[in-house]
């Protein structure tokens, strides 16, 4: 490793740790931006928001403005930048400053393997699943990635595998977090299937564990996340040799050729750099000590309770890829945030193409009116108020009857849409509400469909709204009405009248429908 350490002065701008520009006419070259002040930033990678997310998209097998270093896999060429990968993995930093000017030879690699790689630990910020997490767990183990080590971690912690698949995975790449949790999960004298070729590829010392966990020994203790701390940050070094001072005062060391590929603002700041000594940061301290702890490897684990700060950071820094990352919080219906937060964080950052998908998740519309109460309510732009005035329409037009949550998808539909199952003899029926004409609405005795004669005659003692399974009323006011309709009914008279689609008479025995 060399001891000369980059540094920035009057006269000298960032150098890159493995050779290459020496003044801002090569830089600004070297990262395709015209000395003109019109032609802007560099094209390095794409993104785009919709309603749903947000896409970052960057093109590994083309050199740019920032990604210049060759990656020969099976012979391909993948285009990186050396910084990045650097700041990730000590084994490509020592290669690169072994080989400063050659392409790096991958060996005994894929190349779709070395492409989910880039993709996961880039901007791109592509997700783990049940198959990759079996691709990156050992290229991060063998090229020291401690932050994809990481993610891949956290990824099994919250996912479903078999277990023995787990304790493997945690036995063969060293995952203690994982393994602690797992053998504290083993109950004394449960039944674990051993079997197969995983459990003769755990090493000696996790069968111990095994064995003495099954014959009532202790669980081990907890291990916490490893903290993370900006001690990097505070002093100058090969990799971390230009400084960032916010707006507040607070200064670190950085990167800048990192944080180029996650902030369009160090992109501006790096063209600019030929006199100053320091690059400025439009946030707080706080603000950009988040956004560095979510950005630099192993990348803050983003949670409803840090969300605030990183998601503002990210929007006053321009970066596409945190915004993906927030944006997935924001959006999930496990997240536990109320929709009112959610639409004011996406509001506060601009992220307008969102806020109608925020406001699915509403399916009531006294609820969205009682969001006009908030607080804060007033603190929303018109665009946010248009959005929630947009979604109460919709929820008032299909006021008009009842309507239906699924329980999977979540999508919100009128009752005439709806084909239900019975959960005794598993057919399906249609809705009780007749879909020709209003009949059904105007008058709660009048049910018109097809299969009414039949669902009540075969199962007139349905036993609760669960075992329906499949919906939710959101809107009952009708079903309740027809429930009292109904129930009056078979007080009143064992064999009560009820019209069926044909318009005839048929005689029904006492009993209820659940709609």
């Amino acid at each position: 490793m060399s001891s000369n350490v980059p540094t920035l002065n009057c006269n000298q701008i960032p150098k890159p740790l493995f050779g290459g520009t020496s003044n801002a006419n090569d830089l600004i070259k070297n990262f395709g931006i015209s000395s003109q002040s019109n032609n802007g930033l560099p094209n390095i990678e794409n993104h785009t928001i919709t309603n749903a997310s947000i896409e970052v998209v960057i093109d590994f097998t083309r050199p740019d403005g920032q990604r210049t270093r060759p990656l020969l896999v099976e012979g391909k060429r993948l285009y990186v930048d050396e910084h990045y990968i650097s700041v990730w993995s000590p084994i490509l930093r020592a290669w690169c400053i072994e080989c400063p000017d050659r392409e790096l030879i991958l060996a005994n690699v894929q190349y779709d393997h070395i492409l989910e790689m880039l993709q996961a630990i880039h901007p791109t910020y592509k997700d783990i699943d049940d198959q990759t997490v079996h691709v990156l767990l050992p290229l991060a183990f063998d090229y020291q990635m401690e932050g994809l080590l990481h993610r891949c971690e956290c990824f099994l912690v919250n996912h479903k595998l078999p277990f023995l698949e787990k304790i493997w995975l945690a036995d063969r790449y060293k995952l203690n977090r994982l393994l602690g949790l797992l053998i504290k999960e083993m109950r004394p004298n449960s039944k674990v299937d051993l079997s197969g070729s995983r459990y003769y590829g755990l090493s000696d010392r996790v069968k111990v564990l095994l064995l003495e966990r099954l014959h009532g020994a202790a669980a081990p203790d907890d291990i916490p996340e490893q903290p993370l701390d900006l001690e990097r940050f505070y002093r100058v070094s090969d990799l971390n040799f230009a400084s960032v001072r916010s707006k507040t005062g607070r200064m670190y060391y950085v990167n800048p050729y990192y944080l180029a590929a996650w902030s369009n603002i160090f992109q501006e700041r790096i063209c600019c750099l030929r006199t100053q000594e320091e690059i400025y940061c439009p946030c707080s301290h706080e603000e950009l000590k988040a956004f560095l702890m979510a950005v630099y490897p192993p990348q803050l684990r983003i949670t409803e309770s840090n969300i605030g700060p990183i998601l503002v950071a990210a929007c006053k820094m321009e970066s596409p890829g945190l915004l993906k990352k927030c944006a997935q919080l924001l959006l999930s219906p496990t997240t536990k945030l109320s929709v009112f937060v959610r639409l004011s964080l996406l509001d506060r950052c601009y992220l307008h193409e969102m806020l109608s998908t925020c406001l699915k998740m509403i399916t009531r519309a006294e609820i969205l009116i009682e969001m006009t109460q908030q607080q804060t309510y007033d603190c929303l732009s018109t665009k946010a108020r248009s959005a929630m005035m947009d979604r109460l329409a919709l929820l008032l037009k299909k006021s008009g009857m009842p309507s239906h949550l699924c329980n999977r998808c979540k999508t919100l539909s009128g009752c005439s849409d709806v084909t239900w199952m019975c959960p005794q003899c598993k057919t399906y029926t249609e809705s009780t509400v007749n879909r020709n004409t209003g009949q059904g609405i105007n008058n709660p005795n009048m049910l018109t469909s097809t299969n009414t004669t039949q669902l009540i005659g075969n199962h007139g003692k349905l036993n609760d709204q669960q075992n329906m399974g499949q919906m939710i009323h959101s809107n009952v006011n009708l079903n309740q009405n027809m429930q009292q309709q109904l129930s009056q009914g078979v007080g009143q008279n064992p064999g009560y009248n009820i019209t069926n689609a044909g318009n005839s008479s048929s005689q029904y025995k006492s009993g209820s429908l659940r709609h």
